[in-house]
């Protein structure tokens, strides 16, 4: 056990905000109580309570939470912090019995942050797959302006410091030390769908093996949905496999890459409403790409090339951006040229993702130096995304933002036992669709 400094993060809270709103406490005690279950499940699938008697795993999960969702400087002003929220400590099972003038929890800074290097960080990551299917099911009859079926691929690098993390491989002063994030994103719905972390020496094309191509659970739930992706991860044999599982894909063209046009099609006007009038098509062809003498790749036949001039957003042409001519191939025959081109741009909801996830959840604020604490940052930041969408959803806010983290922040502070109690006892309004509720004890 470990005395707890006086700090407190209530104290940040604004002088005339002084009732909270209690559906928030409410919804977060809630959902950390329904969390409590799928983390059990997750910590005993990867031996992560092993040789823990006093520091299980949803308490760990709650304390990682509290330094996710209050964007701590550092993980110490976090545990300073996390023991004047006193419905949480208790929620979390932290607690522990001490004098009235003794305030203390059940694990000292120490065992937290050695924790998240020896402890697997699959037990976190297990809170992922139900928390997306949480975020579907809230969404389905959402209306939104992005075609439901539009997911995106993409990757982003986090650096390293070698003399941190000797680990990282590096092969001299032009080599940048670091971990690749990758993931498929679903812009419509605000949902990150699959996360992978590799080293900087694991490209793009690998990490697409890993995410979709090798995994027939993942590429049949793409089954008829379209898949956008930039160059890194262009490769014809892929593509091939895409067209084999019915995915279908839109990508930029590369420039030495084979081409055959097959027919040149007719183009139609742009519609002056489709992204304030800025795709100009140029031309429309029926191609053959790939070729025959290159034994890695492959031929495709009766794909799609979109050529089209793209003109800048008004305030990045104030800027002096000037007109990008894009070469886009796919497949998707239904469609018209521009609209094409329209889902290769909103490939940038991704980078937008990203952005969020480093800005404002900080996930480049390492948990740890080790290849065990770098992927848990990553798990922690994706779910505290997660639950900013579900409480965005539930609570009527009109999407995650940094005003409900702040919210958040405040709900933290003020969360009193009564809260923890009230989850306890079962909110069945807030109750989550398709989370089996615990069978209540036996007299």
């Amino acid at each position: 056990m470990a005395r707890v400094s006086t700090s407190s993060i209530a104290h940040s809270s604004p002088s005339g905000q002084v009732c909270l709103n209690r559906q928030l406490r409410r919804w977060l005690a809630a959902t950390l109580r329904r969390l409590h279950p799928v983390l059990d499940t997750g910590a005993a699938r990867c031996g992560a309570e092993r040789y823990r008697k006093h520091f299980h795993s949803f308490g760990h999960a709650t304390l990682l939470l509290f330094h996710g969702l209050t964007h701590g400087q550092s993980l110490r002003e976090s545990y300073a912090a996390f023991a004047a929220c006193p419905g949480l400590v208790v929620l979390s099972g932290l607690a522990v019995t001490a004098a009235a003038d003794d305030e203390r929890i059940g694990v000292s800074f120490s065992q937290f942050a050695d924790s998240n290097t020896t402890r697997p960080a699959a037990f976190l990551a297990s809170l992922i797959p139900p928390l997306v299917a949480q975020v579907r099911s809230r969404w389905a009859l959402e209306l939104s302006q992005l075609p439901p079926d539009l997911h995106v691929l993409d990757s982003t690098f986090l650096r390293l410091s070698l003399l941190l993390a000797p680990w990282a491989p590096s092969n001299g002063a032009s080599d940048v030390p670091g971990v690749r994030v990758q993931g498929g994103y679903a812009p419509a719905l605000d949902l990150p769908e699959h996360i992978l972390v590799t080293d900087s020496h694991h490209n793009d094309c690998q990490g697409f093996d890993q995410l979709l191509l090798d995994d027939p659970t993942a590429l049949a739930a793409l089954r008829e949905q379209t898949l956008v992706f930039d160059l890194g991860y262009y490769s014809h044999r892929r593509f091939a496999r895409l067209r084999q599982a019915r995915v279908h894909f839109v990508t930029r063209l590369q420039a030495q890459a084979t081409v055959r046009v097959e027919a040149d099609l007719p183009v139609h006007a742009s519609l002056p409403t489709l992204s304030a009038g800025r795709i100009t098509v140029l031309s429309d062809q029926q191609v053959t790409v790939g070729s025959a003498h290159n034994r890695a790749g492959a031929v495709l036949r009766h794909l799609r090339v979109v050529t089209a001039q793209v003109a800048p957003q008004r305030a990045a042409a104030r800027r002096g951006a000037t007109p990008i001519v894009y070469q886009i191939l796919t497949d998707r025959w239904d469609l018209d040229a521009a609209d094409v081109v329209q889902l290769y741009l909103w490939r940038w909801q991704i980078e937008l993702f990203f952005r969020w996830l480093k800005s404002h959840v900080h996930l480049p604020r390492l948990l740890g130096y080790s290849r065990n604490a770098v992927e848990l940052t990553v798990n922690l930041a994706i779910v505290v995304h997660l639950l900013l969408v579900l409480a965005a959803h539930d609570l009527g806010y009109p999407r995650r933002s940094p005003a409900l983290l702040c919210r958040i922040l405040l709900a933290l502070a003020q969360l009193t036992p009564g809260d923890g109690q009230d989850a306890c006892a079962g909110a069945h309004q807030l109750a989550f669709p398709g989370w089996q509720q615990e069978p209540p004890a036996p007299p």
